[in-house]
């Protein structure tokens, strides 16, 4: 892809979504950027009137071969991210987080879009040995979410053939300053716990290991992959991330960032099971991918960019963290997710008792 290319990216307004967006503009590629703008169109604001950019305020489903024509490249981001969401809802969630991406991935195809990459997670190795993941370990899904994601991966893969070279990059724990922020993500979340409360509450005592990479380095994994030739990606698995640490390491990292002045607070059990470490020299030498942020250094970022009061009022922060309430307690769990992650219908309520959330 050594010119300039026409290129699709569903998930556009989100954490990713945006960064690669403007990464794809800058490099001089025209994008259509498709979201249903759930969480708000503010990962997108500053490029709203790009010459090269066209958005459009959708479901991927609702997508058709008008939408594709011309396409060089569609990259899939769209999907519904919260575990606790896809676990309330399997049904649901496997109507966005697999059956969308293989009619998007089968759609391409017919249409004569060259190429097709759909983003994963590593969370597909669960809790693995104590040795690397490659793209070829043993996979061990924890969760309904990771399964979506390795039937994405073999119902897609095999769609490969003359003139279509569909590849899947398994992403690890992305973490960083964005233009539509995650404060979720357990790198980020840590900075913002650590900010607002001065403490971080580890689960499992934060023994579990997991990859972790910057938010600009994920960026710069996919577009090695949509730059590699179609042979080397074609049907490909790659692996794209960074460091593999504890969650007890990484919130070592916050504390001493902060000056040691933030307390740590272990605690038992066991809710989050995964412990993997991905091996990401496939992606190395295959794509050329060579992650550069350290993560002391994407902390630190994140420290000098969030203001504490004024991050958790932003309105996306205020409405993930109202549907995992919502979700956690069992209460309209259905709608929720039908109306947040799926259909792209917006203004939307939330019920609680006694009032209502309106996601703009």
């Amino acid at each position: 892809m050594d010119r300039p290319q026409q290129i699709l990216v569903t998930g556009a307004a989100g954490y990713i979504g945006s960064a690669l967006v403007h990464s794809l503009l800058a490099r001089g590629h025209s994008v259509t950027a498709v979201d249903s703008m759930i969480f708000g169109e503010q990962g997108l604001e500053d490029m709203r009137h790009h010459s090269r950019l066209h958005i459009r305020r959708m479901d991927t489903r609702a997508l058709h071969r008008g939408h594709l024509t011309g396409m060089q490249a569609v990259v899939d981001l769209a999907g519904l991210s919260s575990e606790l969401a896809a676990e309330s809802d399997p049904a649901g969630a496997d109507a966005v987080n697999h059956r969308a991406q293989v009619r998007l991935a089968q759609l391409a195809r017919s249409c004569g879009v060259p190429r097709y990459l759909l983003i994963s997670s590593c969370s597909v190795y669960g809790h693995a040995s104590t040795t690397e993941s490659t793209e070829t370990s043993p996979v061990r899904p924890l969760t309904h979410q990771a399964q979506h994601c390795l039937m994405a991966e073999a119902a897609i893969l095999p769609l490969a053939g003359i003139g279509f070279a569909p590849s899947v990059l398994r992403m690890g724990l992305v973490h960083g300053r964005g233009s539509r922020m995650r404060l979720d993500l357990l790198v980020n979340a840590m900075v913002l716990s650590a900010l607002r409360l001065r403490q971080i509450t580890l689960d499992n005592y934060g023994v579990q290991c997991r990859g972790h990479v910057h938010l600009s380095d994920a960026v710069a994994g996919i577009l090695a992959a949509l730059h590699a030739p179609a042979g080397v990606v074609s049907r490909q698995i790659f692996n794209i991330s960074h460091h593999n640490v504890s969650a007890a390491a990484v919130a070592d990292v916050v504390r001493a960032e902060l000056g040691g002045t933030v307390r740590i607070n272990p605690q038992g059990g066991a809710p989050d099971l995964h412990h993997h470490r991905p091996d990401y020299r496939k992606a190395q030498e295959l794509l050329g991918y060579r992650p550069e942020v350290a993560l002391r250094e994407g902390i630190r970022q994140l420290i000098d960019a969030l203001d504490p009061g004024a991050s958790a009022e932003l309105p996306e922060v205020r409405a993930m963290r109202w549907i995992h309430e919502v979700l956690a307690q069992g209460r309209e769990a259905k709608a929720a997710i039908e109306h947040t992650a799926v259909f792209g219908r917006a203004p939307v309520k939330l019920r609680r008792p006694g009032g209502s959330l309106t996601l703009q």
